[in-house]
């Protein structure tokens, strides 16, 4: 069994340092033209046709059920949403499913980076042991990753926690926005910014990496919530390429100690991605 840097309660202490919570400052710049950024790329889509689909790092498996696989997982596009799926079989695991859009592009890391979509949940998690859907996390992010020079995955992270045993304000619980930090070069953990109840609504998150000015930007429903430009290391069986990658997750709930064996389900819509030219001068290299 394995379960890999994402923060879930049952498994994790209670609380972060309240240290966490301080974003970093942002790099002083100063305009080289009066003139807006230029868009340079659009992107956009009704649903996630065309995207790829990955087995995260978050896999638990109970002793005696087989291992996790794709075929634990899919993204299905209709033609108004795209909707994620996680444990389609049912079983005593816990699922990560990653639907992702990839564009190499050496000139990635010079761009300002906007990406929204609508999300939502088609049913509402709840205590039910025997219920046939619940959840652990949905989440997103959006990365350029070097693999030409640093080897680092830079960008920001969200995770909504869904799980609905988890009560309080600690990252994971139900209902918990949380975003991913590191330092130093580790691998990084997810940090508690906010609350976003759960329903069956539509609801809009908009995320923003200025990669020239390492700084982020998050939000939902139009709520602006903490984050962090952070920078990831790989392992070596990643590429050379300098790849730039907006992605949606969702986690399956966490099954023991009563077994569990609930399918989760998401859906995605509307999404966009815009690259902006920036327009900076004395600007600290991302490649030390």
């Amino acid at each position: 069994m394995s379960i890999n840097r994402r923060s879930l309660m049952k498994l994790l202490p209670a609380a972060i340092a309240s240290s966490l919570l301080v974003d970093q400052p942002h790099v002083p710049a100063r305009a080289t033209s009066a003139r807006s950024p230029l868009i340079a790329k659009h992107y956009q889509g009704t649903n996630l046709s065309g995207w790829e689909v990955a087995l995260g790092d978050a896999l638990y498996v109970r002793p005696g059920e087989c291992p996790v696989t794709l075929r634990d997982i899919e993204t299905v596009h209709e033609p108004v949403h795209s909707e994620l799926r996680a444990n389609l079989q049912r079983r005593i695991i816990l699922a990560h499913n990653i639907t992702f859009k990839q564009i190499i592009n050496n000139e990635a890391l010079q761009f300002v980076h906007t990406c929204a979509f609508k999300f939502r949940l088609p049913y509402l998690p709840n205590t039910d042991v025997n219920a046939d859907l619940n959840a652990q996390t949905l989440e997103g992010g959006i990365f350029v990753w070097d693999g030409s020079q640093t080897r680092l995955d830079y960008g920001m992270a969200f995770q909504w926690g869904l799980n609905p045993w988890i009560g309080g304000e600690s990252v994971g619980a139900f209902g918990v926005m949380s975003s991913w930090i590191n330092t130093h070069g580790d691998n990084g953990t997810w940090r508690n910014v906010g609350r976003l109840t759960p329903d069956t609504q539509w609801h809009e998150v908009k995320m923003v990496v200025d990669y020239p000015r390492q700084t982020t930007a998050l939000l939902f429903d139009s709520q602006p919530y903490l984050t962090q430009f952070t920078s990831i290391p790989k392992p070596n069986t990643w590429g050379t390429e300098i790849a730039a990658r907006l992605q949606v997750e969702i986690i399956s709930i966490y099954p023991e100690p009563t077994a569990l064996r609930a399918m989760h389900k998401a859906q995605i819509k509307d999404w966009s991605w815009t690259w902006k030219r920036a327009h900076y001068a004395f600007l600290p290299s991302i490649r030390k």
